[in-house]
Order: structure tokens, then C-alpha cells, then sequence
């Protein structure tokens, strides 16, 4: 009797590993110079090379929920106030708001991003509104532009949350660049990684002096100054990160080389791809469509039988059984939709090891989900 093979898995994501021997060069620079942490040279040089390729002030830290706690922390708002958020993010960016003493209240979602409706914003504006904070959801931008003029307004301070979105231009700058402050992530399933770890991008040296000391427990002069917390990324990691930089543009092409593949495998059947917003680039983390929510788990399970992992937005930060369950959410215009949003998006995997027979496995167990 023959046996049939299993498909070889296809695994939703894949960390860009470093060169070797690279890392275990760096590992040595480490272990010769007796520092593991509080901005040693590593950590430094990574922190530069950063600011060069983002084009912005930029500070390190141990983790991206700790880039998002310190990029709050930073506007100096009042303990209590709100920050209007979305409901549809991974825990940490509600996190976030709760660790600083704050209030998170939800606005719905633009049904064709899935990112903060900037009227739903302006509609949850109270006066304990002290803050805006943006996610760049799935590999998609904000309405960058929209939510800036809301915060200036209104007095707001405006943060947005990329971790999902390290890689993207928004027109021909950093995505990172918006707001006053951008926290990003450098965990394993990011491009560049860190193994764990995250930044904070600023506007101001000024700003960036001041995360400097509050990741660094608020010290001035061996004195405690202002807030602070340990949130230091170690030289151990700083030497993942600068093995892994070097990297970055040959999986950057080659994710791009993945996403026409997925373009012209997936071009006959009826399914939109999640298209990025005017102005700014596509993602090379998410390949994401936009399906019927009622066929979605029939689609899942084909691809899945097939060896191939995708992944569904997190339940929603505010759904049933949350730390927030029960908390309203504020409409741009008639109905709240982010739910119906979330139950359309599925995401493919994406990553440069990948080869057109594939995007084929893709297309054909879709194709048979949709018959």
C-alpha cells in the first residue's frame, strides 16, 4: 500500500536568522569587553545604525510593550486620562495604556484598512482625552495624516504603535517618523530582530535623552530624576540584531519577489488582497486578504490540510472574557464594524525562504474552499 506524503509545513512566519559566524564575531566583542548591558558599544552602534536607516531620533529598549509604556510615558500624561486606541491589536498596546496608569477607550476601525477610524476618534474625544494611540495594524498605515490634524487640534499627545509595521514609507519617509512617538518592536517574528527587544522613534533629541533616562530607571547623575523603569536592551541582544542587519535587503527583495508570486498565483480566484493605503508602501510581514467571514474557517481548514499555517487577527482587546470586556466602542458613522473587519482578514505566510510552488499550494487549496 502506498503511502501518500504529507505536505511539507509552511509556517505562518520565520525569524531572519544572523550569519554565524557573524554573530558568534560580535558574541566575542562582548565577551571581551566584560559589559552585558546599561549601552555598552553594541548596543550603541546598533542604536546609530537605527537612527540612520529610520532617518529619526531613536532610543532601544528591552521589549516593543516597553517602546509603547515609555512612548506614553513620555507625553507626561496624567494618571486617569484616556487614550483612544483601537480594538483590534495584539494585548500589548491595551497593556500598554493600563501599565501607565491610564484609561484606553476603543474607536472602531476603517473597514477597508482595519486600522483607527479618525472620525470614530473625534467622536470619543472627551475632556480626560490626553492621548491618541495609532496601530499600524496587519502591515497597514493610519490615516498618519488624518489623526496628526485630530491631535493638534485637540491638544493630544500621539503616539502609534508599529510594531506590525517597521518596514513601511509613508510618503517616501519612515512610517516610524509619525506622531510624536513610534514604538516598534524587535521580537523574533519582526524583521529585524533582536531575539526580544523594541525602540522608540522621537521627533526631538530632547525626547530621546529623556527615554534615555527613563529606561534607565530615571537616573540623572546616579539620581532617580523622573520616571524610569529597567526597560535597557542587553549587549547580547545588540549583537543579534547588528548580525542580523546585514541581512535585511536581500529578505526585503525577496519578500517582495513573494508577494508577486502571491499576486499572479491568487489572480483568478475571488479574494481581495488587503491593498496598502495611498501614500504608503506595501508590507513585507503581512500578506493579508479580505474574505467572505462565513467561508473563512472552510478556507483555513483547506490550507491547513495542505501544510500551510495562516493567521486571523487577535480577538478583539475589548471581546468577551478580556480585561476589558463590555467596554463600548465608539462608531465613526452608524454601526460599529470592527468585528465583522477582524472576521474577514486572513493572512498568509510571507517570509524569503519561500518558492512559487507555494504560493500554488495557496492558491489551489483556496481555489478548492471557494468551489
Amino acid at each position: 500500500m502506498t503511502t501518500i506524503p504529507e505536505p511539507a509545513t509552511l509556517r505562518f512566519g520565520q525569524p531572519v536568522m544572523p550569519d554565524e559566524a557573524e554573530l558568534l564575531r560580535l558574541m566575542a566583542e562582548v565577551l571581551r569587553s566584560g559589559r552585558l548591558t546599561n549601552g555598552g558599544p553594541l548596543h550603541a552602534r546598533l542604536e546609530a545604525e537605527l537612527e540612520l536607516q529610520i532617518g529619526g531620533p531613536l532610543r532601544l529598549t528591552s521589549s516593543g510593550t516597553m517602546a509603547v509604556m515609555l512612548a506614553l510615558r513620555l507625553g507626561g500624561l496624567p494618571a486617569g486620562g484616556e487614550v483612544i486606541t483601537s480594538p483590534l491589536s495584539f494585548a500589548a498596546s491595551v497593556q500598554a495604556i493600563d501599565w501607565c496608569g491610564l484609561r484606553p477607550v476603543f474607536a472602531d476601525v476603517e473597514p477597508e484598512f482595519g486600522t483607527l477610524c479618525p472620525k470614530a476618534v473625534e467622536r470619543a474625544i472627551s475632556p480626560q482625552t490626553v492621548a491618541i494611540l495609532g496601530v499600524h495594524f496587519q502591515g497597514i498605515a493610519c490615516d498618519v495624516d488624518a489623526l496628526e490634524r485630530i491631535a493638534r487640534a485637540h491638544g493630544l499627545w500621539l503616539v502609534f504603535d508599529a510594531a506590525q509595521a517597521p518596514d513601511l514609507t509613508w510618503q517616501g519617509k519612515s512610517l516610524c517618523l509619525a506622531g510624536d512617538a513610534s514604538a516598534m518592536s524587535l521580537h523574533a517574528t519582526k524583521l529585524l530582530t533582536t531575539a526580544e527587544g523594541g525602540a522608540v522613534v522621537v521627533r526631538s533629541q530632547d525626547h530621546a535623552e529623556r527615554l534615555a533616562r527613563m529606561r534607565n530607571f530615571g537616573l540623572e547623575g546616579g539620581r532617580p530624576t523622573g520616571p524610569g523603569i529597567n526597560g535597557k536592551l542587553s549587549e547580547v541582544h545588540a549583537a543579534f540584531g547588528l548580525a542580523v542587519l546585514p541581512r535585511l535587503k536581500a529578505e526585503l527583495r525577496a519578500r517582495a519577489e513573494v508577494r508577486r508570486w502571491y499576486d499572479e498565483a491568487l489572480s483568478g480566484l475571488p479574494v481581495k488582497v488587503l491593498a496598502p493605503r495611498p501614500d504608503s508602501s506595501e508590507s513585507h510581514i503581512y500578506y493579508t486578504l479580505q474574505v467572505p467571514p462565513v467561508r473563512r474557517a472552510s478556507m483555513i481548514a483547506a490550507l491547513e490540510r495542505e501544510g500551510i499555517m495562516p493567521r486571523v487577527p487577535f480577538d478583539l482587546l475589548c471581546g468577551p472574557g478580556t480585561t476589558h470586556d463590555g467596554a463600548p466602542i465608539h462608531s465613526g458613522s452608524g454601526a460599529v464594524v470592527v468585528a465583522d473587519v477582524a472576521g474577514s482578514f486572513l493572512s498568509l505566510p510571507l517570509h524569503g525562504d519561500m518558492q512559487p510552488s507555494d504560493m500554488a499550494r495557496a492558491a489551489t487549496a483556496l481555489g478548492r474552499a471557494l468551489e
